[in-house]
C-alpha cells in the first residue's frame, strides 16, 4: 500500500490489529510444530511477514505522529479508537512471544519496550475513561484492548523478569476484565445494539480469559487446576456462543474491525495447545486441530479483504464519525 501524505494522516491506529492477528498465527504455528508435528517453515514464513508487517506499520503510525501529531491527538481522545492505541504496546508483546523459539533475545528485548509502553497505555487509558463524560452506549468491546495486554505480559515476563512484574500485570488484567465484562453485558443487553462495523469486535471477549489462561499456565509451570481450567473454559463458552450467533457477523462490508476476529481466535487456539500439550487427549489433539483450520481459514480470508480493499484505495481515507 503506497501511503502519500493525505493518505497517512488517516492512517488508522487499528491497523496494529493486523500484527496482533498475524503474531497470534505465528504463535500458534510455533506450539503446533512443538506439539503436533506441523511443519517448522510455516511458522518461520509467518514470523517473516508479520516482522515485515510490524515494521511496516510502526514506521508508518510514527511518521504520522510527527507529521500530523494533531490527528494522532484526535485518536486519543476518540472513546472507541482510544482503545487502539494499546494496540501499539500489544504488537511489541505479541511479537516478542512469536520470536521466542526462533530468537529469545530479540524476544526479550521487545518485551523490554512492549511491557513499560502498555504499562503507560493502561495508565493513560483509564485516565481518559474516567476523566470524561461517558454513556454507557459509548463502551464496546474494544475497551478489553488495554486490558488484555497487560495479560499477555507473564508470557514472557516469567523468563524476563522476577515473577512479582508477572503477577502484577496478571492481576492488574484479570480485575479490569472482570469489571469491564460485567459492563459490556449491561451495555449489550440492555441498550442500542452495536454499530454493524463494532460487531466483529464481540470477538474480543474471547481474549482475556483465553490469555489468562496462557498467562497462568507459563506462571504456574504449567499446571491445569480449577482456575485455569474456569479461564480455558469461559473462553471456550464464548467462541461457541459466538460462532452460535454467526449469523450476525456480515462478511460482504469489510471494514478493519473484521481484525477482531483474528487475534481471539489464535488466543483460544493457543490455550488449547497448551491443554492438549498437558494432557495429552484425543478431544484436545482434535480441538487443537480444528482451531487452527478455523484461525487460518479466517485470518487467509480477512487478509483476502483487507488486500483487496488496499488495491480499491478505501483504506487510510478519512472515516465518517
Amino acid at each position: 500500500m503506497e501511503l502519500n501524505k493525505r493518505s497517512l494522516e488517516h492512517f488508522p491506529v487499528q491497523l496494529f490489529a493486523i500484527v496482533m492477528g498475524l503474531s497470534g498465527l505465528s504463535i500458534v504455528f510455533a506450539k503446533a510444530y512443538h506439539l503436533i508435528d506441523m511443519p517448522y517453515w510455516i511458522y518461520g514464513t509467518l514470523l517473516f511477514v508479520d516482522t515485515i508487517l510490524f515494521l511496516g506499520i510502526f514506521t508508518a503510525y510514527m511518521f504520522k505522529c510527527l507529521l500530523y501529531p494533531e490527528a494522532v491527538k484526535k485518536e486519543f481522545n476518540h472513546p472507541i479508537k482510544s482503545s487502539f492505541m494499546a494496540a501499539i504496546s500489544i504488537s511489541f508483546l505479541l511479537v516478542s512471544i512469536a520470536y521466542y523459539d526462533f530468537a529469545p533475545t530479540i524476544s526479550i528485548l521487545l518485551w523490554y519496550i512492549g511491557t513499560p509502553l502498555q504499562l503507560a497505555f493502561t495508565l493513560i487509558i483509564i485516565r481518559y475513561w474516567i476523566h470524561n463524560d461517558f454513556k454507557v452506549v459509548h463502551s464496546n468491546p474494544a475497551w478489553f484492548i488495554p486490558i488484555v495486554g497487560n495479560v499477555l505480559v507473564p508470557v514472557i515476563g516469567v523468563e524476563a523478569a522476577p515473577i512479582w512484574v508477572s503477577l502484577f500485570f496478571f492481576a492488574l488484567g484479570m480485575f479490569f476484565w472482570i469489571v469491564l465484562f460485567t459492563i459490556m453485558m449491561y451495555r449489550i443487553v440492555f441498550h442500542h445494539p452495536l454499530a454493524k462495523k463494532l460487531v466483529p469486535t464481540l470477538f474480543i471477549l474471547i481474549a482475556p480469559p483465553a490469555i489468562g489462561f496462557v498467562s497462568y499456565f507459563r506462571m504456574s509451570n504449567g499446571s491445569i487446576d480449577m482456575l485455569s481450567m474456569f479461564l480455558y473454559f469461559i473462553a471456550l463458552f464464548t467462541l461457541f456462543l459466538l460462532l452460535f450467533m454467526v449469523r450476525m457477523f456480515d462478511a460482504k462490508q469489510f471494514f478493519i474491525s473484521w481484525w477482531a476476529y483474528t487475534f481471539p481466535l489464535a488466543a483460544i487456539t493457543i490455550a488449547t495447545l497448551l491443554m492438549h500439550m498437558a494432557l495429552r487427549t484425543t478431544l484436545t489433539y482434535i480441538g487443537s486441530i480444528i482451531l487452527i483450520i478455523l484461525t487460518t481459514v479466517v485470518i487467509g480470508f480477512v487478509t483476502y479483504r483487507t488486500i483487496q480493499e488496499c488495491q480499491l484505495e478505501k483504506i487510510c481515507i478519512e472515516e465518517e464519525e
